[in-house]
């Protein structure tokens, strides 16, 4: 794993944020609930919908394709579109990257 510079300063992420960037060659979502801030695959395991279309309402981040629900916390699935309670679901866990601030710059820890 290798931290790097997603050059977003902390002060531009409100609480509430949703924000699809480039690192690299990478995509990722960059998602903000209070003072935490997460980094998440940006794209919908179900459908490929675009999350940072999709709706945050305090933990609970819904796909806007199917309406699948993610915790941005940990990427886990909260609700299956199919009405499967989860794990059980066919609906795979956003995988999601450690973040840190560095002089209130956002740095993700990539592979």
């Amino acid at each position: 794993m290798s931290w790097r510079s997603t050059g977003v300063a902390e002060a531009t992420l409100f609480p509430g944020t949703l924000r699809e960037i480039r690192v690299g060659g990478s995509s990722l979502l960059l998602v903000r609930l209070g003072e935490p801030i997460y980094a998440l695959d940006p794209y919908c395991p179900h459908a490929g919908g675009v999350l940072a279309e999709g709706t945050l309402e305090g933990p609970r981040l819904a796909c806007p394709v199917h309406g699948a629900v993610f915790d941005p916390r940990d990427g886990k699935v909260l609700e299956d579109p199919f009405g499967i309670a989860p794990p059980s679901g066919g609906v795979d866990p956003l995988t999601r990257y450690p973040v840190r601030l560095v002089q209130g710059m956002v740095e993700v820890d990539l592979p």
